[in-house]
């Protein structure tokens, strides 16, 4: 599909009053949602990853943790209730999830209890049991003691100061205005204990580039403010932010760096070498410009 057409689909369902219920329709039928390849995708390249640095810092199941970005599967919330973590709060701006999309989630995850990323934190014995524990479930979030509160800002709750030791976010703040970055940022500093971390995996590169196999990730720095607004929607909102806006406003935030993960990638350098990047971008290094992925952990 050709990107500025998705993008003109997407502008007009943002403001249609049904807009959001025919997004979701159109995810079901030929968007991520028409089968478990998404899911699939995201344990793979995404759960593992995320496994792999909470272990590396120390996060263990007694952890309690907070999600930002439930999106319309909770695959995250429940591989942590599959490795044996409690009290796991997910949130979301829109409310997206149905309980149908739980059960075929979990259904999905069933090939990766004996996957490693699991033993991190669990046997696979263990780890099949919960399988099984939550697949009798009528009410499976709630067995598994994951919270779900959508519609929900993350950036002002009601959670008591100091009260979580985990906040993580999986391609998420792409999709926030950098305003509303800044205030999630000084609200996980108060929800967060004394050396809590937060952790986010970032995808700052095109998203029409998915669906386009035209275009690449960089394809969106070619265009200046005023011309990106119309293609840019509340739908699937792009801030274009590089990693190190990211990594500055955890920073001004008042959080330790301890490890910011980006690399440029050589093809999109290529790209730009031959691009014109908009004036908004070219204060940026064409590292800065060719890193589309980051992985950002900080300590309170």
């Amino acid at each position: 599909m050709r990107w500025k057409f998705k993008g003109t689909v997407q502008k007009t369902l943002s403001v249609l009053p049904c807009g959001i219920r025919c997004n979701h329709l159109l995810q079901r039928t030929v968007g991520a949602l028409r089968n478990d390849d998404f899911v699939h995708h995201m344990f793979r390249e995404d759960v593992t990853v995320l496994f792999e640095r909470m272990a590396a810092i120390g996060v263990s199941p007694q952890s309690r943790i907070f999600e930002i970005g439930t999106g319309w599967l909770p695959i995250f919330p429940l591989c942590l209730a599959l490795a044996g973590f409690r009290n796991i709060h997910t949130v979301d701006l829109y409310c997206h999830l149905r309980e149908s999309a739980v059960r075929r989630t979990l259904l999905a995850l069933h090939v990766y209890t004996q996957h490693p990323s699991f033993q991190l934190f669990a046997t696979p014995d263990q780890v099949e049991a919960r399988y099984q524990h939550l697949l009798k479930s009528s009410h499976i979030l709630e067995t598994a003691d994951i919270t779900y509160t959508a519609p929900c800002d993350a950036s002002k709750t009601s959670l008591k100061p100091g009260s979580l030791d985990l906040i993580v976010s999986n391609n998420v703040f792409e999709h926030v205005p950098q305003p509303a970055l800044l205030k999630l940022f000084d609200e996980a500093k108060r929800l967060l204990r004394p050396s809590g971390h937060i952790l986010h995996c970032v995808n700052c590169g095109d998203h029409y580039a998915y669906s386009d196999p035209s275009i690449t990730q960089v394809n969106y720095l070619q265009y200046s403010n005023a011309e990106w607004a119309r293609w840019n929607n509340s739908l699937q909102y792009q801030n274009r932010l590089r990693p190190i806006d990211f990594i500055q406003m955890a920073d001004g935030a008042g959080f330790d760096i301890l490890s910011a993960e980006y690399k440029p990638n050589e093809r999109y350098l290529e790209a730009l070498a031959q691009m014109e990047v908009a004036p908004e971008f070219r204060h940026y290094s064409l590292d800065q410009l060719a890193a589309t992925s980051l992985t950002l952990i900080a300590s309170a």
